[in-house]
């Protein structure tokens, strides 16, 4: 019996865990479709939209993982607002709108192939956990396969093909992780597993998005190196 009931909460997790990773694929194929349609077909202003409505439900997300209001209040401006004006900043100017396109297919390949790397490893051997104490997902392992993905990834679309380009996937992946283990250290402060429930298998908005804001004060920052190294 006992033999039994482990089996059958062993296949139990095993079912959760498989509906969970569909539902991931499944949002992040909306919110990417999502992004494509509203950057490429609409008026810039369903992007801008979109994107302030996003920094306010943020908003919300960030105040139920922040209770000390003077903390929250010093950290809104940076995260999301700040970052969620520059994505519409992109947007609104022709110059610098196809940058976009390159911040959010980077973060999300990082994203991806880091968590593919993570689970893969994980079943072959325990992996070297890197911030236990806040995100026990987090691996060395997941992050050498997110970076290995990431320059990958860059290799294909840049212009350019130099040694620059392996400290550049450096870079935004190292800031990128910075952003989910922020985001992380938020969530176990306020001792909760998800900013919200808006997305299915991913949480709420900052989960999917800590990366992208803390990646974009970068390219904000080097637009315009980011312009020559990746568009002209």
């Amino acid at each position: 019996m006992l033999l039994h009931n482990k089996k059958a909460r062993t296949m139990a997790i095993k079912n959760k865990i498989s509906k969970n990773s569909r539902l991931r694929i499944v949002t992040a194929i909306a919110l990417m479709v999502t992004i494509v349609v509203s950057l490429g077909y609409c008026p810039p202003v369903i992007f801008s939209i979109l994107t302030l409505v996003m920094m306010s439900i943020m908003t919300l997300e960030l105040k139920n993982m922040v209770k000390d209001l003077n903390i929250f209040l010093f950290i809104v401006p940076f995260y999301p607002i700040i970052p969620c004006l520059i994505l519409i900043y992109f947007n609104q100017t022709p110059e610098y709108k196809e940058l976009l396109y390159y911040l959010f297919t980077i973060v999300f390949s990082f994203d991806t192939a880091s968590y593919i790397a993570g689970k893969t490893c994980s079943k072959l051997w325990n992996t070297h956990k890197i911030v236990p104490s806040i995100s026990p997902g987090k691996s060395w392992e997941g992050a050498f396969g997110g970076y290995t993905g990431t320059t990958l990834f860059i290799l294909m679309i840049s212009k350019n093909i130099c040694w620059q380009t392996y400290l550049l996937s450096a870079i935004i992946c190292t800031i990128a992780f910075v952003g989910d283990i922020f985001e992380s250290s938020l969530k176990r402060s306020a001792n909760i597993k998800d900013s919200g429930s808006i997305l299915p298998g991913h949480g709420g908005f900052l989960d999917r998005f800590d990366a992208i804001l803390f990646v974009s004060l970068f390219f904000f920052a080097y637009k315009d190196y980011l312009l020559t190294f990746f568009i002209k």
